[in-house]
């Protein structure tokens, strides 16, 4: 006769559907019963359960842990039941469960033994993970951005109707600025100050889209246990260099350092979540309720505002196996639509224009998105067929979605202006008062754009100073009071520019900008001071004049009114070829405007040589005008003066 449990076998419990119920592989806290007990189940040969059976239950290691009871004997359903209290915290915790009369009948139990409160610590640490990922974001898109120079400025701002060169614009400065969203909302902004057209931002748009799978295929990559040589190296690169024109590209490395391990601490601290079998459930169902998937994705997204960052937690999860891609799937079509969420809200009081490509990037989105849900399940089955792990399934899928959604609307961007110009009618604009045009505080994030809205700020500011200048001579000759007040008025806008200016440019330089730029920044500051001074002299001094000849109804000799206008247009010349300077950034046109401050004197001193001479021949006209025909020439002397200043600052950035 054989001897009792010859024949029987000992295996982890299952329920009838087959799913695993031993409690096998959960976390436990020390010092405290696991959640869920321990259950073998008995059977005989046939596969019936076997009542009756002792089981006996050891931890693996003196004092790892307590089990009550050590032993157990079978119920009806075959099943022997023990729970285990951790006693020390080891990374794993091993308990083997035996027949008490066959001893190699055995099966292992493994168990993630934590500290108290170690939910805490995780989510602290899955948290700080998150943040560090972010600003090696960051900081890489800074380096970029530096290495990049002015290019980015130029890439924008050089942007033709071609749809494909669009397309690839939006891929290249979304590469540089490491977000999509980030790109959109300067597009936005851009468009809203009408520096580019509709048509050309809806490329640009579809390539952006593109452009920010660069970030995520790299993390893809799993470069964890190289990140803190990254760290490290770029760390030490950053100190070496100094001021040395390669000096960004160290920053560059640093920042990809701080991502992968910001993901690889994030990805550490979920570590116990794997062991939670209902926190594998709500993954492993996620697949089967797109739409909530979606709404996560949505909704992360609009929080964190990068659609990197919440698939760069969906890589996280997939590195631990957490996630498989057919649950991952409707989150990055969720991350995908939430991008747009940034984009609305700087449309958001925005014009026409800006409204349009706010909403034209949402409707590409949305309509893509509906596409791939309804298509999901070959998509899905697609993106497996190229191979790779599920963190790789993840970055395709992501990148795939986006390649495909450009090329499908790439075609169809004119008909889509068409629709996007006929649901977005242009309305007669509301009086708005009178303010800044092209500064934009979104644009600080990237300081060669900003440095670029303040440059356009700037001659709109000496574009109003010139036609002020050119109505002030009107104004003398004409004796036109009504003239007079509307260039006092006049000046009162060319001080508020310069209040809005002059405070944005202190804000750009005290972002982490390159020497380049913060010598541009204080160059505009002196550019700004001297178009200031001239508003200012043409409404206090000139106009001042003015009101005193109407009303006192005097008038110049024919030779001094020549003689004013002269110097008038000497200072309006060196004027035009100063702005003309700043705005085509023609060094040759800025010398010449410098040169003209000596020229411009040297004929004011012979002017007023002049005006003497008829004073002593008796000119009765000389006499009555004679202070404010000199004051006159010492005015328009001074425009010039700060006009050909204009020249010089231009000239001093380039030396």
């Amino acid at each position: 006769m054989p001897l009792w449990g010859a024949d029987h076998r000992i295996s982890k419990a299952v329920d009838a559907l087959g799913n695993d119920v031993s409690g096998d592989r959960q976390a436990v806290t020390i010092g405290k019963p696991a959640g869920q007990p321990l259950v073998v189940q008995i059977t005989d040969a046939r596969g019936r359960p076997v009542a009756g059976a002792r089981v006996v239950f050891v931890p693996v290691g003196e004092g790892t842990a307590r089990l009550e009871p050590d032993t157990a004997v079978s119920d009806l359903k075959g099943n022997a039941i023990c729970r285990i209290i951790p006693h020390r915290q080891l990374e794993i915790i091993y308990v083997q469960a035996h027949l008490a009369a066959d001893p190699k009948k055995a099966v292992t139990f493994s168990f993630n033994s934590y500290q108290n409160h170690w939910w805490l610590i995780s989510l602290l640490g899955a948290v700080g993970g998150l943040a560090l990922f972010l600003f090696g974001i960051r900081f890489c898109s800074r380096g970029l951005q530096k290495a990049a120079g002015t290019k980015l400025k130029q890439m924008l701002w050089n942007l033709t109707d071609n749809r494909w060169k669009g397309l690839g614009v939006g891929i290249l400065v979304t590469g540089i600025v490491q977000s999509s969203t980030a790109t959109t909302v300067m597009l936005v902004s851009l468009t809203n100050a009408g520096l580019i057209s509709l048509r050309q931002v809806l490329g640009v748009i579809l390539g952006a889209d593109i452009g920010t799978t660069i970030t995520v295929q790299l993390i893809a990559f799993k470069l964890s246990d190289y990140c803190l040589a990254l760290v490290v190296g770029g760390f030490l690169a950053m100190m070496l260099a100094g001021k040395r024109p390669w000096r960004y590209y160290p920053q560059i490395v640093f920042g990809f350092g701080l991502i992968f391990y910001g993901m690889k601490l994030t990805a550490d601290s979920l570590l116990p979540l794997k062991s939670m079998p209902w926190f594998l459930s709500l993954f492993a169902g996620m697949g089967s309720l797109p739409l909530l998937g979606v709404l996560i994705g949505v909704m992360f997204t609009l929080l964190v505002r990068s659609s990197a960052v919440t698939i760069g937690i969906m890589l996280t999860l997939a590195f631990q196996d957490i996630i498989a891609l057919p649950a991952a799937m409707p989150i990055i079509i969720g991350a995908n639509i939430g991008t747009c969420g940034a984009a609305l809200m700087a449309a958001w009081g925005g014009n026409q224009e800006s409204i349009k490509a706010a909403w034209g990037h949402t409707i590409f989105k949305i309509l893509a998105g509906i596409a791939a849900l309804i298509f999901i399940a070959p998509f899905i089955t697609l993106i497996q067929r190229f191979g790779g792990d599920t963190a790789r399934q993840i970055a395709n899928a992501h990148t795939i979605f986006n390649v495909l959604a450009s090329l499908l609307f790439l075609p169809w961007l004119k008909p889509f202006e068409k629709f996007l110009n006929r649901m977005i009618p242009m309305v007669s604009p509301r009086q708005k008062m009178f303010g800044p045009k092209y500064l934009d505080d979104r644009a600080l994030e990237t300081p060669s754009l900003a440095i670029g809205q303040v440059a356009q700020e700037i001659l709109r500011m000496a574009d109003l100073v010139k036609d002020m200048l050119v109505r002030s001579c009107e104004a003398l000759e004409k004796n036109d009071i009504s003239l007079r007040n509307q260039l006092v008025a006049d000046d009162d806008k060319v001080d508020l520019l310069e209040e809005a200016i002059t405070p944005f440019v202190v804000k750009i330089t005290q972002e982490d900008i390159s020497g380049d730029q913060s010598s541009r920044g204080v160059e505009l500051l002196y550019i700004v001071n001297d178009i200031e001074n001239i508003g200012d002299v043409i409404s206090k001094n000139i106009m001042g004049h003015a009101a005193k000849k109407i009303e006192q109804h005097l008038a110049f000799s024919e030779e001094g009114l020549d003689e004013i206008k002269s110097l008038y247009r000497e200072a309006l010349a060196t004027l035009d070829l100063a702005i003309g300077a700043l705005a085509s950034g023609d060094l040759e046109l800025a010398r010449k405007a410098h040169n003209r401050k000596d020229q411009v004197l040297a004929l004011e001193k012979e002017l007023y040589k002049k005006h003497l001479g008829r004073l002593q021949a008796g000119f009765k006209e000389s006499r009555e005008t004679s202070t404010m025909h000199l004051d006159l020439l010492s005015d328009f002397e001074r425009i010039n003066f700060h006009a050909s200043q204009i020249g010089a600052a231009l000239l001093g950035r380039a030396k």
